[in-house]
């Protein structure tokens, strides 16, 4: 199977199978982070993933108002993560790289 059609069976066919905003409809179920409802979804996605792995992180969205190259309004979200951990794995990280093999 190539690696477009597994994508592509992962993906459900029936947008009332997501319980997430779609990116449009019949887009196969993908969603617009870039919504509000989307951005709070992937917010909420990113500190459950860090809670289950113990570590409480910061998700803020941020509404960037009219963007003109997409034609809407979109939100951001960010995070006290540093490059992609929490701040104190990111340290430990950070010092096991600096010590001398």
């Amino acid at each position: 199977m190539s690696m477009s059609s597994q994508r592509a069976a992962e993906l459900p066919l029936d947008p009332h199978e997501v319980d997430e905003p779609l990116f449009a409809p019949g887009a196969g179920g993908l969603i617009d982070y870039c919504t509000r409802e989307g951005a709070d979804s992937l917010r909420r996605k990113i500190e459950a993933y860090w809670k289950e792995r113990g570590s409480d992180v910061m998700v803020t969205l941020h509404n960037v108002g009219f963007h003109p190259a997409i034609r809407a309004a979109r939100y951001e979200i960010r995070s006290d993560l540093v490059n992609g951990l929490p701040r104190g794995r990111a340290k430990r990280a950070a010092n096991s790289n600096d010590e001398p093999a």
